[in-house]
């Protein structure tokens, strides 16, 4: 039986508000967590627990410290996407770890005066979480300010299958009016339309009494050949897939620390939102094997990527890739296998295939994207599309000032040629 080194797991955020992203650009709207999506993420927190911290699991991550101890923060590392869906990816993360690394009355000390003193809220673990802002690093979030992504939207959009899409759709969309309150029922708009009722069903009880049973799973359906077309590529390098391939980077950094024997590191948690989750399906030729996979993963969709070390006589390093989508999943956790492999896949034969379309840098990512340089330098967290506008309303100005300033230079000379005149004629008097 193989021995579990260590993992990764990438989360999605739990459930929140309404979400809107502009259609063309992907730009974020805001949107907030809420008790239901905090919840659940907790769930989810309990269950990796007692998957991977429990010593009696088949699952217990070698030499990490158990569930009944206090976290080791030098074992772990947390990310969290900050930019689009912040709010409610930070709080996902929180409640999380909440679950992971529950309160605990051994998280407590004794000072010198003989006090005793107990973390609050029982003996909360306050683990360290870094999050990732796009103005600063784009590995969580690459598509917004993309100009070649762009290009990659308008391309799938003037597609003939994309045509063919919107044609079949046209009579549901069409039934959709009352039901979307005013916003565009097109197949370019189908995420905000299906986000929005989807949240409504959850949230608005008058709602959910008044929409037809089968229109959310229409809309599902929709917006997931929507999605799964515009976050993906036909060649794992090809800008589609740039959410993975920017989430790739630390992933694999993650693995390569769990393997090598003296680093610390045995658990990753990236909580991130649904993008990367299509995008790395594609990367490592998951989808012909489970074309379910080839759409959203619901909130709190989970993929562990286990380190695992083969037993004797083969003793190499293999990946395990697991999923769950959602904590309402009945399926449970499911086993995927990367690019056609029927088992666990060699660590070195899986780096050696996909390292190549790895973005491991903001400096990469700009020439992939087609950003210009000076931008990165001048725009830090404005963006791409922000910058323009400045620069074209500072240019605006500068023409206006000039023309005032000519138009009073103008103004003046004529006054002076006036006053010349009259002192003239004042003369000759």
């Amino acid at each position: 039986m193989s021995t579990v080194l260590g993992v990764v797991l990438l989360s999605r955020n739990g459930a929140r508000t309404s979400f809107h992203q502009d259609p063309s650009s992907y730009a974020p709207g805001q949107t907030d967590s809420t008790p239901l999506g905090v919840a659940t993420s907790h769930a989810l927190g309990t269950t990796l627990r007692s998957i991977y911290l429990t010593p009696t699991s088949p699952s217990f991550i070698s030499d990490i410290t158990p569930s009944n101890a206090l976290a080791d923060t030098q074992q772990i590392k947390i990310l969290a996407k900050s930019g689009g869906e912040g709010p409610a990816v930070f709080d996902s993360a929180i409640a999380l770890l909440q679950g992971l690394f529950p309160p605990t009355e051994k998280n407590m000390m004794k000072l010198a005066n003989g006090t005793v003193v107990r973390a609050p809220l029982g003996g909360y673990q306050y683990v360290p979480i870094e999050t990732v802002e796009p103005g600063n690093d784009r590995m969580l979030e690459s598509w917004t300010d993309c100009p070649e992504f762009k290009k990659h939207i308008s391309s799938v959009r003037s597609s003939s299958a994309f045509a063919d899409k919107s044609n079949e759709a046209q009579p549901f969309l069409r039934e959709l009016h009352d039901f979307v309150f005013g916003r565009p029922a097109t197949l370019d708009n189908i995420w905000n339309i299906y986000d929005f009722m989807s949240t409504q069903l959850v949230y608005n009880q008058t709602y959910a009494y008044r929409l037809p049973p089968t229109y959310i799973n229409q809309a599902r359906a929709l917006a997931d050949w929507h999605e799964n077309a515009i976050f993906s590529s036909a060649d794992m390098s090809g800008v589609g897939n740039v959410a993975g391939r920017t989430i790739l980077h630390p992933v694999l950094n993650a693995v390569e620390r769990i393997a090598f024997n003296g680093d610390p590191l045995k658990l990753m948690l990236v909580e991130t939102t649904y993008q990367p989750f299509i995008s790395l399906f594609h990367q490592m030729d998951m989808i012909k094997e489970h074309p379910e996979l080839a759409g959203i993963p619901n909130f709190g969709a989970t993929l562990a990527i286990e380190l695992r070390r083969g037993a004797p006589p083969d003793t190499r390093d293999f990946l395990r890739f697991k999923f769950l989508n959602g904590t309402e999943d009945n399926d449970g956790w499911q086993l995927l296998q990367a690019f056609g492999h029927r088992g666990d896949i060699p660590l070195t034969e899986f780096v050696y295939r996909i390292q190549g379309s790895a973005i491991t840098s903001n400096r990469e990512w700009r020439h992939v994207c087609g950003v210009p340089e000076f931008t990165a330098s001048m725009i830090g967290g404005f963006r791409y599309e922000q910058l323009l506008f400045a620069i074209g309303a500072m240019l605006l100005l500068a023409v206006v000032f000039m023309g005032k300033k000519l138009s009073m230079r103008r103004k003046y000379a004529a006054q002076s040629q006036i006053t010349v005149v009259e002192t003239t004629m004042t003369e000759k008097v």
